[in-house]
């Protein structure tokens, strides 16, 4: 319920706008550009790779970022052997740091099909500005890919992406801050740990992975390591139990 006893409403999901931005290869007059328009009766509307040689892919650009929550593929009207029984999607706010919303295959027939993409992380929504599609196996294993027809669709709103977009940023330099500390550590920089996280006040992991990390890497107390042990598994049962 939202102030006042009236009841939230939920972000409407909407068409999203985009155009191609980058592809690996074309043939013939199959232009990336086809899937912009569905025409299930007309074989020649579609992209088609040039080979069936990895990587083979395209890349929309939103014309703003947004939450991308549905990808809906439309194909011919018949079967047909180039049709992408495996593929997978990126997304991501640039094209060089994506990470993988979807991982499934089209039916071979002739019937649209939606996808949910991930756009959750930490149940928090994230928002995408580039999707790339990536075919891995047509049909027709010795075929080339082809892509008749795609459809975005999520939330735009600047007012619910761009809190999202802000968070996002937030938590892509943790996560880049988590990293060099594992780094340190790894390498034994102990100062430059120490210090890094003494200055952004972020925790690589549970403390009680970092305490094990302690009394089994620095000192090497296999019996401290196995009382730790103990510990966490009998405080496991208890929660259980409760």
């Amino acid at each position: 319920m939202a102030a006042g006893g009236a009841v939230a409403v939920a972000p409407e999901c909407r068409l999203l706008p985009y155009a191609l931005h980058k592809w690996s290869s074309f043939s013939s007059t199959y232009l990336p550009e086809n899937i912009l328009v569905d025409k299930p009766n007309d074989q020649s509307s579609r992209w088609s790779s040039e080979s069936n040689y990895p990587p083979q892919y395209l890349i929309l650009k939103l014309e703003r970022p947004a939450i991308v929550q549905n990808i809906t593929f439309g194909k011919y009207e018949k079967t047909h052997v180039c049709n992408l029984k495996k593929f997978k999607v990126f997304g991501g706010m640039n094209e060089e740091n994506m990470t993988e919303l979807l991982s499934s295959g089209l039916k071979n027939d002739y019937n649209k099909e939606t996808f949910t993409l991930k756009h959750k992380i930490d149940e928090q929504m994230f928002p995408c500005r580039f999707i790339k599609i990536v075919p891995l196996l047509s049909w027709g294993p010795s075929f080339n890919f082809s892509i008749w027809y795609v459809e975005l669709s999520g939330i735009d709103d600047p007012d619910i992406v761009q809190p999202c977009l802000n968070w996002y940023s937030k938590y892509r330099e943790q996560e880049a801050i988590r990293l060099c500390l594992k780094h340190f550590r790894q390498h034994n920089y102990t100062e430059a740990f120490e210090s890094l996280q003494k200055k952004t006040k972020i925790a690589l992991e549970h403390p009680m992975l970092t305490d094990m990390h302690d009394k089994l890497v620095l000192k090497g107390d296999f019996d401290a390591c196995e009382e730790l042990i103990e510990k966490a598994v009998n405080g496991k049962k208890l929660r259980n139990l409760y």
